[in-house]
């Protein structure tokens, strides 16, 4: 029992120093435990294993860390000028080259967070030949990552040895001093005497005219009265259906109720008729002997002349009203008789 437990802590004492730093440059004690205990193996399964459907890659039991190797970089002397002291420096980054199976299949990168001050997983790569190249960084080199070229380097003093030669041409080892390097943070710089400013400057100038031109004419295009006053003859009147024409008034429309038609027509011409005969009176002398004197509308129900009659102007008649004619019921059907023999 005390054996096991003192072996299980020698392990643990082995572990991190078995993933210790495999070039120049410091390994922190927690970027060490990362890797030792099992977060960051944890980590790429999460982030870059298998998914549902199929893609990623099988982080199984077999899955290994190889060593620790702290990324170094170009200073921005060195970036300036060939000759300086201190041609690289430390980079917050850590790589690691990983096995399934004992069998490289990419290099994890590290780094650690400022705000929580723990390492992270910052990137893999699912690239063999990468995990092939960091395992064999010597011991006494410092692993230089050239960002422009994209290329992995070993310093060791005055002479770099391409790892992974990138877009750098380097295939041997080389002088650091003879190496063509650039910034690839730096912005591009114009050669001395190109009309590159003055074609920028032309180019925002024509913009910010075309811009104030647009301004102005905007508001012309929602008034198409502003259309007329800018013609030569803007005094002519515009052609019907023409932009900036008024619209043509809409015809007024008159509704004609027509009167209804009278049934009864009157006759254009009026017929006079014939004024009655006046009756003859009989003479109260012949009914009872006696001489009566005649007087004019005496008699009851005797009518009194008119004052047309008396003033010997012809009488007007009004016209009579035509009624319309009734119709007559249809005759009526007669059954014929029955004969009682027949009943």
């Amino acid at each position: 029992m005390l054996a096991g437990l003192v072996a299980a802590v020698g392990a643990l004492a082995i572990a991190p120093a078995a993933s210790a730093s495999a070039s120049l440059g410091s390994v922190p004690a927690q970027v060490a435990a990362y890797v030792a205990d099992g977060g960051m193996v944890a980590r790429l399964s999460d982030v870059y294993g298998k998914n549902a459907a199929g893609a990623g890659v099988d982080f199984d039991a077999t899955t290994k860390a190889g060593p620790i190797t702290r990324v170094y970089e170009w200073t921005a002397a060195r970036l300036s000028s060939p000759k300086t002291d201190h041609p690289v420096q430390l980079t917050n980054t850590w790589v690691v080259p990983i096995t399934i199976d004992d069998k490289p299949v990419g290099l994890a990168t590290l780094w650690i967070n400022p705000q929580t001050v723990a390492p992270e997983l910052a990137d893999f790569g699912a690239t063999p030949a990468l995990a092939t190249a960091m395992a064999a960084v010597p011991a006494t080199s410092a692993l230089v990552r050239d960002a422009t070229t994209h290329a992995w380097l070993a310093l060791d003093g005055e002479t770099v040895t391409p790892l992974v030669a990138g877009s750098s041409g380097l295939s041997k080892p080389t002088p650091v001093d003879a190496l063509k390097l650039s910034d690839a943070t730096a912005p591009a710089v114009a050669p001395a005497g190109s009309n590159a400013g003055l074609g920028l400057a032309i180019g925002a100038v024509g913009v910010i005219v075309v811009v104030i031109v647009i301004a102005l004419l905007a508001p012309r295009r929602r008034r198409p009265k502003a259309a007329v006053a800018a013609r030569p003859d803007a005094t002519a009147p515009l052609e019907p259906g023409s932009v900036g024409a008024e619209p043509e008034p809409e015809p007024e429309v008159v509704v004609v109720t027509p009167e209804p038609e009278t049934a009864v027509e009157k006759p254009e011409t009026a017929v006079e008729k014939p004024a009655p005969a006046p009756r003859a009176a009989r003479p109260a002398a012949a009914r009872t002997g006696t001489p009566v004197t005649k007087q004019v509308g005496s008699k009851p129900g005797s009518r009194a002349p008119s004052s047309a009659a008396a003033s010997g102007r012809p009488r007007v008649q009004k016209p009579p009203v035509q009624k319309p004619p009734v119709p007559k019921p249809p005759p009526r059907t007669r059954k014929p008789p029955v004969d009682p023999d027949e009943v």
